[in-house]
């Protein structure tokens, strides 16, 4: 067994940098009849192994299904014909628990052999936490092996079938797969040559703001304190304030930080019948309430517990996570119990467990046992720029945790002499008007992978990048470029709004 292994790598080895072959050396089911229980830190069950044919949008692939023991599923597709010697892992989204593959079938198409894998776990919901309780081992998997194990495993079947192992191995993913990459970054640096870590989730401060934002909507009857109507209010005050100052007014804000809006501009004045239900203004629990949401999760002392609150621009997202429209809880206040009950401490309390007796004094520090064995954001990323790796790091700024992804890459810049120095090997695109991973009114489609081959392959660093709106329909708009942070863009244009050339590069003062 050890030596069909040995000789798996050592014809990986051979082979790494020859011309790409026009076919496989190995048949697709015979990968199933191959051990690769003796792979190193990765022992590995392959469960199937079977031909899928070409349709019009993907090519023909070899889909093998397979367990790195004792439980973490992957999926790995790899073309028949087409193959481009390039290797592509896609992360997952929220506690992920199915393996959601199909987020990687642009790479398929351009001949990249692709994996995801469901984070050592299987779930009904992306949301469900329930798979943690009491269980470490799982808990380990989501946190950092799963991914590691899982790129190593795919590399040696990848080797068996194509007779060769891959030139250039990258991973791409956003929320959880953003912190999947971080991770890998800053603890496996040797598995991938470039990385697109896009929205990363912070375990700690992710969860915090959760609780935070939830809390902060609710008063001590578990009622609502604002309404629908209040955030579109909020929306159009911001808007009417702050849009102009990126030179455009087009429901869009470049930098919400340059935003100085206060929610009380928008009190109800005096006292009338009907004050408290009123939708055209705020009274002082909802100026509150809003204050609260544009802030920082916070101790009873005032001590600032993350690196801020919702952006200024947010607001719409607040519906459903916050704002629930049947005047209750929102969607914050559930994900923070479930997380509170079966993941966030070192020992779980279980399903009685109630988000009220969560103390932000007392308990804050009880979620740094998950915070180091999940965490993402590690700033020292020298191992990883040492070896000579790329990272594409992005962020929408109508996202509800933007500045934990700020706020981390300026840490990694000092980590290794400023930002004039991290730029070599790490950018960060702060896209303005974007929601969470994508959607929102701004540029919110873009081709990360692109950029990450032409900087990794050719030396290419990415100034800007160019991004696409792209409707929840699918249809296609405007194209705006985005700037590596710290620059911005601002528009200079006189009439076209819509002609990406208009849109200068802002250097920071």
């Amino acid at each position: 067994m050890r030596v069909v292994f040995a000789a798996i790598l050592a014809m990986a080895a051979s082979f790494a940098l020859s011309p790409v072959q026009a076919a496989p050396v190995a048949a697709c089911a015979d990968l199933a009849k191959l051990s690769f229980a003796s792979l190193p830190d990765a022992p590995t069950t392959i469960v199937s192994a079977a031909l899928v044919a070409a349709t019009d949008k993907l090519p023909g692939y070899c889909r093998v299904r397979g367990v790195v023991n004792p439980r973490v599923g992957f999926e790995l597709r790899l073309p028949l014909e087409t193959w481009n010697a390039k290797f592509l892992m896609q992360g997952c989204r929220a506690y992920c628990g199915v393996i959601q593959i199909e987020e990687a079938d642009d790479a398929l198409a351009k001949g990249y052999a692709v994996v995801a894998t469901d984070m050592g776990h299987t779930s009904g919901a992306v949301m469900d936490t329930t798979w943690a309780y009491n269980n470490r081992e799982a808990e380990i998997d989501y946190g950092f092996r799963a991914t590691h194990v899982v790129a190593l495993a795919s590399k040696a079947i990848l080797s068996a079938f194509q007779g060769k192992g891959p030139t250039r191995s990258y991973f791409r993913g956003c929320s959880t797969g953003g912190r999947q990459g971080l991770v890998e970054a800053e603890r496996f640096p040797s598995d991938f040559e470039g990385i697109v870590a896009g929205a990363p989730v912070a375990t700690k401060a992710g969860l915090l703001n959760f609780y935070w934002s939830g809390s902060a909507n609710l008063d001590s009857q578990k009622r609502a304190i604002l309404t629908t109507q209040h955030i579109y209010l909020l929306r159009g005050a911001v808007m009417a304030k702050c849009d102009a100052l990126d030179g455009l007014r087009d429901g869009v804000l470049e930098d919400p930080r340059a935003c100085n809006f206060d929610p009380a501009e928008l009190a109800c004045k005096g006292f009338s019948v009907g004050f408290g239900t009123r939708t055209d203004c705020l009274n002082p629990a909802q100026v509150e309430a809003v204050r609260k949401l544009y802030a920082a999760p916070a101790t009873s002392d005032g001590a600032q517990l993350t690196p801020g609150g919702h952006m200024f621009g947010s607001e719409l997202n607040w519906l459903g996570a916050i704002v629930a429209a049947d005047g209750g809880a929102g969607q914050f206040v559930k994900y923070a119990e479930d997380s509170f009950r079966f993941l966030a401490f070192a020992d779980d309390p279980g399903p009685n467990y109630t988000i009220d007796q969560f103390n932000l004094d007392r308990d804050t520090d009880r979620l740094n046992f998950m915070l180091h064995l999940a965490t993402g954001f590690n700033p020292d990323l020298r191992g990883f720029r040492d070896r000579g790796a790329r990272l594409i790091l992005y962020h929408g700024w109508q996202d509800g945790p933007a500045l934990n992804t700020v706020d981390f890459y300026e840490a990694a810049a000092n980590v290794v002499g400023g930002v004039d120095e991290a730029v070599g090997f790490a950018r960060l695109f702060m896209v303005p008007g974007m929601n969470h991973c994508g959607g929102g009114p701004g540029v919110n489609s873009f081709d990360f992978l692109g950029a990450l081959e032409d900087w990794v392959e050719f030396g290419k660093a990415p100034d800007s990048l160019m991004g696409t709106h792209v409707e929840d329909n699918g249809n296609k708009g405007f194209s705006r470029p985005v700037y590596a942070y710290p620059n911005y863009a601002k528009y200079e244009g006189k009439a076209d709004r819509v002609v990406p050339e208009n849109f200068k590069r802002q250097v920071p003062k």
